[in-house]
């Protein structure tokens, strides 16, 4: 019975041991070929024109907060001279917003 024991405390501290030496090793780098590649940045974050007014709840029949978000691209060359068109979606600043009142008003009258 007490072998028995010794026995489970041994194998206890070698896999401890074997999971402690596995899990904090440093992890291996992936080949440069699967990396990041560069970009050469064409143009820049530009507002597109597209804006979105995001409510959290639309089924909702209470009040909900509207949030002015606006879209934003930008162009980028890959290696092959392809280009690559990121686009974002991002919270407007108080210029846009107030952009966005003064074509409402307009529209309006």
């Amino acid at each position: 019975m007490e072998f028995a024991w010794s026995a489970v405390a041994v194998t206890g501290v070698i896999v401890g041991g074997l999971m402690m030496m596995f899990g904090f090793r440093k992890k291996e780098q992936a080949p440069a070929a699967f990396g990041q590649v560069d970009r050469v940045k064409k143009q820049d974050w530009m507002r597109t024109g597209n804006i979105d007014f995001h409510a959290a709840a639309l089924e909702s029949t209470s009040p909900q907060p509207l949030t002015l978000r606006v879209e934003e691209k930008r162009i980028t060359e890959n290696a092959v001279g392809q280009d690559i068109v990121e686009l974002r979606w991002r919270l407007a600043t108080l210029e846009e917003a107030k952009e966005v009142v003064i074509c409402w008003n307009a529209r309006q009258t």
